[in-house]
């Protein structure tokens, strides 16, 4: 259940704060702002409706920093703002409060999601911003992405994105690059000026070619980028390597964008302090098996992914992170702790958001209770 509320108190929680988990915690809500978290005081929250958590788990609402879809919504095609914030609905019924959402390049289809956003303060309370993957990739590694979505650098086209902005700040807010492409150091310059995470991804670059830069991010390690080779390493070796121990990286646990064995590998071998979990999610996430259209193009999921109906090609997955962390705590892959550091904290620092995503004084109160069972229970939404 969401509750959509500004003035509560939860009770007898176990909090994830801090990195710690705190048993029999109050914690106290006003104008949808954190204002209190510590031992019950019932001075303190005697004018506030009060929530029983009966002992179980309460942390910060889940973050999805790449998702293009779900729920039958997405932003390709029928009214923007309504899909939008149909999505933004059905995501919080998984526990999941926040979102930036995925697209490929289309400035018109840039322009309707800035209208949305300066239309509905309901949807700007859930939507982070816009990641594009591309244009400025390799055509070879583009995977699900149409060809009519590439394009080579143009520093005219990069200023046209960067000119769509909600309030004084571009709506994109990361952007997928082949860093092998002619003119990728001014676009990744260009972009970091612009407070725009630089995302690697969609390239079949060699890890040598590179250097490292204060910051460095992987668009869904392992897809469509250039492997892990013992002769030639790429992109996907770049988190595994010394001088690029800060590379932050995503990764879709569904179990098909990447073998269950190599993402127990990833998480063995580098633990989960740069890892952020994504859905990469299509319209059909979270519908269990059933068809649609993406790009105009006929899609049907299997319950786990997302493929093209005339080839097979992966495009994007069905399974919510939600689903695919509360997976990989069965698998003790993750614990309490790293379950909200690689589905909240580590996408939000990522994106260098700062108003949400901790149980602290003065944080916006999106939070879910979780059962025992890692369960999303109940949802609180802040108004």
């Amino acid at each position: 259940m969401v509750h959509y509320e500004s003035n509560y108190a939860i009770t007898h929680a176990l909090a994830y704060t801090d990195e710690v988990l705190l048993p029999d915690v109050t914690i106290a809500v006003e104008q949808g702002i954190i204002t209190y978290v510590g031992k019950h005081d019932q001075k303190r929250v005697q004018h506030l409706d009060q929530y029983d958590a009966k002992g179980n788990l309460v942390g910060p609402g889940l973050v999805d920093m790449h998702i293009h879809g779900c729920g039958g919504f997405d932003s390709t095609r029928g009214n923007v703002q309504e899909n939008l914030e149909g999505m933004a609905l059905f995501l919080a019924g998984k526990g999941i409060t926040s979102f930036q959402l995925a697209v490929v390049m289309d400035l018109d289809l840039l322009g309707q999601i800035k209208k949305a956003m300066d239309t509905s303060a309901f949807l700007s309370s859930y939507l982070l911003g816009v990641y594009v993957e591309g244009p400025f990739i390799a055509p070879e590694k583009r995977g699900g992405i149409l060809s009519s979505g590439i394009r080579a650098f143009d520093r005219g086209y990069l200023e046209s994105i960067l000119s769509i902005k909600c309030g004084k700040k571009p709506l994109v807010t990361s952007m997928t690059i082949a860093p092998e492409l002619q003119g990728s150091e001014e676009l990744s310059s260009v972009l970091e000026q612009n407070n725009i995470v630089v995302a690697y991804g969609h390239s079949d670059c060699p890890l040598e070619a590179l250097k490292p830069r204060d910051k460095n991010h992987l668009t869904h390690l392992f897809n469509a980028m250039s492997g892990i080779d013992h002769k030639r390493p790429g992109l996907a070796a770049m988190p595994f390597v010394r001088d690029y121990s800060h590379a932050t990286y995503e990764l879709i646990c569904d179990g098909v964008h990447v073998h269950p064995s190599v993402i127990d590998l990833t998480i063995n071998s580098l633990g989960t302090e740069r890892l952020c979990l994504i859905s990469d999610a299509m319209s059909l996430a979270g519908m269990g098996t059933g068809e649609g259209l993406y790009l105009g193009k006929q899609i049907y999921s299997n319950g786990k992914a997302c493929y093209y109906s005339d080839s097979d090609i992966l495009i994007g997955s069905a399974m919510l992170i939600s689903e695919s962390a509360k997976n990989l705590v069965h698998k003790s892959l993750l614990d309490k702790r790293s379950f909200f550091q690689v589905a909240c904290e580590n996408p939000l620092r990522v994106l260098s958001q700062t108003d949400r995503g901790r149980i602290k004084p003065g944080y916006k109160a999106d939070l879910v209770m979780l059962s025992s069972d890692t369960e999303i229970q109940e949802v609180f939404k802040a108004e």
